[in-house]
């Protein structure tokens, strides 16, 4: 493990990570990762199975999305960071932890725990691209994964890390893809060996549906496209996955290994149904007379694969959305609140200062509503203020249908014509009331003041024979209202 002062380091450093205190345990995980793990050029077995349980467990303790995150990707991205041996070290330790500790794992941790598995992939996948996809680094790598998960040799129960490995293995796959045939054949043969030699119906039916059947249907599209006609861009993931299923010839392996004496028996019909499915796919290519090959590996001159986005970036990015849409609110809360206080105080200050106005017009307008009830006498007015008191005072009266007669100007002559008629025929005196007075309407309960003059005139003309003058004096009566009114409108 190097001289003794590194080893005394370290094994401080393992214990102070089940430190209780947080800040304990990030200051001493802090130095792990930056500085002393890189710097190491192997560890002994026990030594790095105890180091990966104190990192299981800070993984454990860590809450929120964010500082989850960021954890993981220092974990992961370490693989980048250490020496060769080291770092396929820190992978095998690494997997085996997450075996042995997954039945303990409760359902509100375990998607932190998924996501720690895909970034791992992730990372080991950039770890074979900056080697140039190097085929011997593939091939121990890829015996690394197998051999401690799908074929481990423990008595772990963790076959749900196992189930995962299968579920997104082909997903973080398809971001490094066009690489070599060879190279793929190294990545992908193993996942056909587990279907044939492991009697797990549950990893059989993950490998099938998030792998092979994916295989199927992309290469389907591809040999549509390519029959059609269409042009498609090399990086589509039709091109650089659909390709891999029509020139990898997996028809014949999944014969080979359905017909094989060592394969489960339990796994033969999905194994030969895989058989069918990717030899009619590759009979159709045939039959077509279409071309495909895998496209050549895209160079980035050095550069590292698609990453992740660094989580600080997007925590500061994410943090900062709530911070100014606060502000914003901030703002416009406060902004809105003076603007309804000005309001108030318009309103208040308007009433105070205008009462007596206000009053006045008020009444001017009940006046003037009063006098276009006097001088209209129609029922089709809809006003509230004018409440009618009894029925003989209406304008509206019932007919002997039940129906409405309205008593315009035209009935209201005919009626007075009638009248006197009989009048004269019977011989009444001239003291009965005129027929030009108009009913007396109650406006809520007040009525102007030269409109109770103008009436109380009228009643002493009508009452006194000295000052009627017969049908003249009606015609006087009428002409005097309508002054009186007309002159009630213009002031």
């Amino acid at each position: 493990m190097g001289d003794g002062a590194q080893v005394e380091e370290g094994i401080l450093l393992i214990k102070q990570l089940g430190a209780c205190h947080q800040s304990t345990r990030n200051k001493a995980l802090c130095i792990l990762l930056k500085t002393w793990l890189p710097s190491q050029r192997d560890l002994p077995e026990d030594d790095m199975r105890k180091l990966w349980k104190a990192l299981f467990y800070c993984v454990w303790h860590a809450d929120k999305l964010p500082v989850q995150s960021l954890l993981i990707d220092g974990l992961s991205s370490l693989l980048l960071r250490l020496h060769l041996p080291l770092s396929l070290h820190y992978f095998s330790v690494f997997l085996l932890t997450m075996r042995r500790e997954w039945p303990g794992i409760d359902a509100l941790r375990l998607d932190k725990f998924y996501l720690l598995i895909r970034r791992f992939l992730h990372h080991s996948f950039v770890f074979l691209k900056n080697s140039s996809w190097d085929l011997e680094l593939s091939r121990r790598l890829m015996g690394v994964l197998v051999k401690t998960t799908f074929f481990s040799d423990d008595k772990f129960r963790g076959v749900g890390v196992n189930y995962h490995i299968a579920s997104v293995f082909l997903e973080e796959l398809r971001l490094f893809l066009p690489v070599r045939s060879e190279i793929v054949e190294v990545l992908l043969e193993p996942f056909v060996s587990v279907m044939g030699k492991l009697p797990d119906k549950v990893l059989l039916g993950k490998i099938r549906s998030s792998m092979f059947e994916e295989l199927l249907k992309m290469g389907k599209k591809l040999l549509e496209i390519k029959k059609v006609g269409d042009e498609v861009d090399s990086g589509d993931q039709a091109v650089v996955v659909g390709t891999i299923a029509l020139t990898m010839g997996f028809s014949s392996k999944f014969y080979e290994l359905g017909s094989s004496i060592q394969s489960c028996q339990g796994n033969r019909k999905v194994l030969f149904g895989l058989y069918e499915e990717f030899s009619k796919l590759e009979k159709d290519l045939a039959s077509s007379g279409i071309e495909v090959s895998i496209p050549d590996a895209v160079e980035d001159d050095g550069e590292e694969a698609p990453s992740l986005v660094p989580i600080s970036t997007a925590m500061e990015v994410v943090g900062s959305k709530p911070t100014e849409v606060a502000a914003d609110a901030v703002n416009v809360s406060s902004d809105d609140k003076p603007l309804k206080k000005c309001r108030k105080k318009k309103k208040d200050s308007g009433g105070s200062g205008t009462g007596k106005k206000s009053k006045k017009m008020e009444s001017l307008k009940k006046n003037e509503i009063v006098d276009m009830v006097l001088e209209n006498s129609h029922a089709e007015k809809e006003n509230n203020d004018v409440a009618i008191v009894n029925r003989e005072n209406s304008n509206d009266e019932y007919a002997s249908d039940g129906s409405f007669v309205t008593l315009n100007e035209s009935v209201i002559s005919n009626l007075q014509m009638q009248f006197e008629n009989v009048a004269a025929e019977v011989g009444l005196d001239i003291d009965v009331p005129s027929a030009c007075e108009l009913p007396k309407i109650k406006v809520n309960g007040t009525v102007s003041k030269k409109r109770k003059r103008a009436k109380s005139m009228d009643t002493q003309k009508s009452q006194n024979p000295e000052l009627n003058n017969g049908d003249a004096e009606v015609g006087t009566c009428a002409k005097r209202e309508g002054k009186s009114v007309k002159k009630r409108k213009c002031t």
